[in-house]
């Protein structure tokens, strides 16, 4: 019988093949060095291959123009040397009696606790990131039972969890894919995996260390899904995918490199959706003319403390230098609802997703949303950044926000810091009562985007998180389009732009219906853009039309 196991993140697409289980880490080290000396040496010596192994990567990164995912091998090389790590692993080896490899383990456990509560941007990194220092070095110790590079072709690699360096080895196609038991969707892993098109599927919990070597496994990256021993007419319908997608670059190679058009000439806007400024890579070797969403959650989660100004400075400034001038709509903090902070000691509530999130939160902590608004202006500096307001219910949360953006400014100009003052804001329409005030809000607004994931939830009263009743209630309903065509008709008489970057923005079947309802830039995530390109290079203005007019008038 088939298992059916779901990630918490992936990178988009379809592998078949069996399992071959990657567990580096099951070693047993209990024998006590007597010569700490000489046992020192072995580490130092380590240290210095597995630095320079991670400076070796970086340099081939820099070559291929990858500077950002460079960067991470750069911190990895200073960590793998860092002197606070070597002298940790000497002293608990004298006071002790551990081995070295026990020393080395017990030290990275404490240098990942005190690197979690650092705020330096190049230092503090995820516990993922502090594994692969302790990893490098153990490699350079004693090597790998099984290296990936002797992993036969075509697997699907099962681990615990990958480093970032083990996921550039897998960039030549040796195998198919790989599914791991940790990670998320913004650890640096699976960023690389999206940057080098390895399908995977990460975060599927302790039952993937389970999966025997040589199941046969479909792994969906589009979906997150991993089939353990699927059925026959599983395996074949996700065969003649896989061997569809394997043409499909070729075929879209022309529509990704050219700007979003429909067969009719009318021009659309196609911008990326991101969640961490790594990706914005991603979405420009994708053909994305913008960033429609940087989400801006990934500063706040996994630490202690809130990212300081010069910290998200830094990061918007990295995307929008990135884009060349292209548009980058960063949306403000979006904490609430499905994902928590500690450190922010909210409220616990028996319904988050209708409690303080978004734009309420900012509200309830201004000195949170003044740092990153101050942070944001001073970036836009660098290109064409654009401020969107998440969760916005009613008018006057959109006048408040704005007061405090010019308040920002207001305080950056005393100062002397270089910063934007004109920078448009935009507002989110995702709640049922943003759409039907559309044309209130719009006279705040320099631009509409439309979030049709909470659209739908909030509207159709169906946690899109449930499988049981998520199915059942489509982003296309009724409700939803005719929210949708309400919000456009407000846009279009206050001569607003208005973006939809919900998951139906990247659906090619739903896009096209999304233009002939007046929208005009679609943002999705960017393994979507090529398909969706090609379907509005086929799709005339009056078939879109005429698409959306019937769709609204069945349910007339």
């Amino acid at each position: 019988m088939a298992i059916y196991l779901r990630g918490a993140g992936s990178s988009p697409g379809v592998a078949l093949g069996r399992a071959v289980r990657y567990l580096p880490d099951s070693h047993a080290w209990h024998a006590v060095d007597a010569d700490i000396d000489a046992a020192m040496a072995r580490f130092t010596a380590a240290q210095a291959m597995a630095a320079t192994q991670m400076r070796t990567l970086a340099e081939l990164l820099r070559e291929e123009g990858r500077i950002e995912e460079a960067r991470i091998f750069d911190t990895h090389a200073l960590l793998v040397e860092d002197e606070i790590l070597t002298q940790d692993v000497e002293r608990r080896m004298r006071a002790g009696r551990i081995s070295l490899e026990q020393a080395l383990i017990a030290a990275i456990d404490s240098l990942r606790d005190a690197v979690d509560a650092i705020d330096d941007p190049y230092l503090r990194e995820r516990s993922s990131d502090i594994d692969s220092v302790r990893r490098a070095i153990l490699t350079a110790l004693h090597g790998e039972t099984r290296r990936i590079r002797d992993l036969p072709i075509g697997a699907i690699l099962v681990a615990n969890d990958l480093t970032p360096a083990e996921a550039v080895s897998l960039r030549d196609g040796r195998i198919a894919g790989f599914a791991t038991a940790e990670g998320g969707p913004t650890s640096h892993t699976t960023i690389l995996a999206r940057a080098f098109g390895i399908p995977a599927v990460v975060g599927l919990g302790a039952a993937t260390l389970a999966v025997p070597d040589g199941a046969p496994l479909v792994l969906d990256g589009y979906t997150g899904l991993l089939i353990v021993d699927p059925d026959a007419f599983e395996w074949s319908s996700y065969e003649r995918r896989a061997s569809a997608l394997v043409t499909a670059p070729v075929r879209r190679q022309p529509s990704r490199d050219q700007p979003g058009r429909l067969a009719s000439g009318e021009p659309v806007t196609i911008w990326a959706n991101i969640n961490h400024p790594l990706e914005a890579r991603i979405a420009l070797e994708q053909g994305a003319e913008g960033i429609g969403l940087f989400r801006t959650e990934f500063l706040f989660l996994g630490r202690s403390t809130p990212p300081d100004e010069n910290e998200q400075y830094e990061a918007y400034r990295a995307v929008v230098e990135m884009m060349e001038g292209r548009p980058v709509i960063i949306r403000t903090l979006d904490i609430g609802g499905d994902k928590r902070v500690e450190y922010l000691d909210l409220p616990h509530e028996p319904n988050p997703s209708l409690g303080i999130r978004g734009l309420r939160l900012a509200m309830r902590r201004p000195d949170l949303f003044q740092t990153q608004i101050r942070a944001m202006l001073r970036a836009a500096t660098h290109g064409d950044l654009r401020i969107l307001l998440p969760m916005v219910a009613i008018p006057d949360e959109v006048t408040w926000a704005r007061e405090q953006i010019h308040s920002a400014a207001e305080s950056l100009a005393r100062q002397g810091i270089p910063h934007r003052a004109d920078v448009p804001v935009g507002v989110m329409i995702e709640t049922p009562a943003a759409a039907i005030t559309a044309d209130l809000l719009a006279r705040e607004a320099a631009f509409f985007s439309i979030g049709t994931n909470d659209l739908a939830q909030y509207a159709l009263a169906a946690d899109r998180t449930s499988a049981d009743v998520s199915a059942r209630y489509s982003q296309t309903s009724a409700a939803i389009l005719r929210l949708i065509a309400q919000t456009v008709g407000s846009a279009i008489r206050a001569r607003l732009p208005v973006c939809v970057c919900g998951e139906s923005a990247g659906a090619p079947d739903v896009a096209p219906l999304l233009i002939g309802l007046g929208v005009s830039q679609l943002s999705m995530n960017p393994a979507s853009i090529s398909i969706v390109k090609e379907r509005l290079s086929e799709t005339m203005m009056t078939q879109a039309q005429a698409a959306a007019h019937a769709v609204l008038n069945i349910y007339i």
